[in-house]
């Protein structure tokens, strides 16, 4: 065995031990205190696809989603997007979680119906030129996969469910590689696919970045995007959001299923991995 595959050895070995003292030990003293200020903290989970099939850092099982979702119902407050956003400069007493979904796989119907009987709000952040088709999502055709994507029926009737359907760009673009008006016009332009499709029933004035890191938002980007209908903006690299959030720089976890519930419970705690 070489030295890194020791020291990849070590890490792996310790991670459960850190996790578990994350989750027992520092998280109740630390939630405990924040509790006294207001200051606790909203993790806003990011899936992506719910499948057994093609497992990849965008995917849970539905087995697992299923067992996230009770973990968060015992240990968290489950809140509606609207809640949280409402909530700017309110203090905190309780952590909190909100869920999201982005894309718009066809699984993501599935998704919602678990959501849906469970009682779980949650906001499907849709790509609109991708949404309905036979399109692909870029890392789909990256990997020479097609993988179904949501009908606009079943959108609606997500939304008569009373879920939110959010702008995630019309093709799925990397904005930070074109300009500053192209990614504004893919913003426009799926507000109004999702006007013209869920009529009164949308859009919420949310946009997610279909790549979410920091090299993929531009700051000429974000300063125009209330004038182009976007009230809040979300990413996607982790972290937590305390009272006081930054509008246009709202933070995600992604969740995949290599995690395990022992993970998961310290991501949801705010312990950051990034993606």
């Amino acid at each position: 065995m070489n030295q890194s595959t020791f020291r990849g050895s070590i890490k792996s070995a310790f991670k459960p031990i850190v996790f578990w003292f994350y989750v027992n030990i520092y998280v109740p003293l630390r939630d405990f205190w924040r509790s006294k200020f207001g200051t606790c903290h909203v993790t806003i989970l990011l899936y992506h696809r719910i499948s057994e099939e093609n497992l990849d850092p965008c995917t849970v099982t539905p087995k697992q989603f299923i067992h996230q979702l009770s973990i968060l119902k015992r240990e968290f407050e489950v809140i509606d997007m609207t809640q949280f956003l409402s909530g700017l400069a309110e203090p905190r007493r309780r952590p909190a979680a909100v869920i999201t979904f982005d894309d718009g796989y066809e699984d993501n119907y599935l998704a919602a119906q678990v959501l849906h009987d469970a009682n779980i709000p949650c906001t499907f952040f849709i790509s609109t030129g991708i949404v309905g088709t036979k399109k692909s999502f870029p890392m789909d055709v990256r990997l020479q996969r097609q993988l179904a994507t949501l009908s606009w029926d079943q959108v609606n009737e997500m939304s008569s469910w009373g879920f939110h359907i959010a702008n995630h760009s019309v093709s799925h673009c990397d904005m930070g590689q074109i300009s500053v008006e192209e990614s504004l016009e893919e913003v426009s332009k799926a507000t109004g696919d999702i006007i013209q499709k869920l009529g009164e029933k949308g859009p919420e004035r949310w946009f997610a970045y279909p790549f979410g890191r920091p090299r993929n938002i531009k700051s000429g980007v974000v300063e125009r995007l209330h004038a182009n209908g976007i009230d809040f903006c979300f990413s996607a690299y982790g972290g937590v959001n305390q009272p006081g959030f930054n509008p246009y720089n709202i933070r995600r976890q992604p969740v995949n299923y290599r995690m395990s519930d022992l993970t998961f419970q310290a991501v949801a705690s705010g312990y950051r991995i990034r993606s």
